[in-house]
């Protein structure tokens, strides 16, 4: 199925949006940076191809084909403004019943903002992976980060490329890698502005005062560990680990995370939660 694309003014610029089906749950994807939300294109069809649910996934400012910004912004601008675009799709009647933020690397941290900030405005929360670091962690980042820039040598894409097409994980077709790989490449002037809101962001202050229902699905990667500290920060999560991952879990392992948020959402009860090891 083929997503509707949109447009939400806000106060600062256009956000872009993506729709997949309308129903009475609606996974609001916030996706992980330098991407935009496109990188949720498969898991959301298959969503709504399994499932009764809805998808919308949004650019944050400056990614994808949201308005650009200037310099960086903070986790919570980012969240600030998600609010107005959720606020924005529900007065217009496009967006009823429950909703449920989704996020993946940065998007979670936006998401765990957005809930603390409007806790009234959506029903419930899931990780898929977080990417935590302590204050001594995210000052190193901070000072070791690179900013993306574009020189006339092809060379400066050649990172990219083999990152996401020549090494890209078995089972992935190189046209969808494609796909992100022009993602980052339009996002490339920009693409240390979501790295730098979230080695700025104090996820063990805010992780906390998370209140909503919680679930929390973590992989194999460098955020496994880290993804384990921010779970038990969060009270009354639900934990799951995704099984057989090689990477490229929106692609690859779509049904696991869609069993694992029907079980979440109450829609099967099968599934056993697991314990943290």
């Amino acid at each position: 199925m083929m997503s509707k694309n949109f447009y939400i003014q806000t106060k600062h610029g256009q956000v872009h949006a993506r729709r997949y089906g309308q129903a009475n749950q609606t996974i609001i994807c916030l996706h992980p940076m330098p991407y935009s939300g496109s990188y949720y294109d498969t898991f959301c069809n298959d969503l709504i191809s399994q499932t009764e649910m809805a998808a919308i996934s949004l650019d944050m400012l400056g990614y994808g084909q949201s308005s650009k910004i200037d310099e960086p912004i903070t986790i919570q601008d980012y969240a600030l403004n998600v609010i107005e675009v959720i606020k924005s799709i529900k007065e217009s009647e496009e967006l009823t019943g429950e909703i449920i933020l989704l996020g993946f690397h940065t998007g979670s941290a936006i998401a765990n903002e957005v809930a603390i900030l409007e806790p009234e405005l959506i029903d419930r929360v899931i990780f898929v992976t977080y990417p935590f670091f302590d204050a001594k962690k995210r000052g190193e980042l901070v000072q070791s980060q690179t900013k993306g820039s574009i020189d006339e040598s092809i060379d400066c894409l050649k990172g990219m490329w083999e990152f996401t097409i020549s090494n890209r994980t078995e089972g992935i077709s190189i046209e969808r890698a494609y796909e992100n790989f022009i993602d980052q490449v339009r996002n490339m002037p920009v693409s240390w502005y979501g790295f730098y809101a979230m080695f700025n962001y104090p996820s063990e202050e805010r992780l906390p005062l998370l209140e909503h229902e919680t679930l929390i699905i973590n992989d194999v990667s460098s955020l496994t560990e880290p993804t384990k500290i921010a779970d038990s920060l969060i009270k009354g999560s639900k934990y799951y680990e995704l099984e057989d991952v090689k990477g490229g879990i929106f692609e690859l392992n779509t049904d696991q995370i869609i069993d694992h948020i029907q079980s979440f959402l109450g829609a099967d009860k099968d599934l056993p939660h697991q314990t943290r090891p």
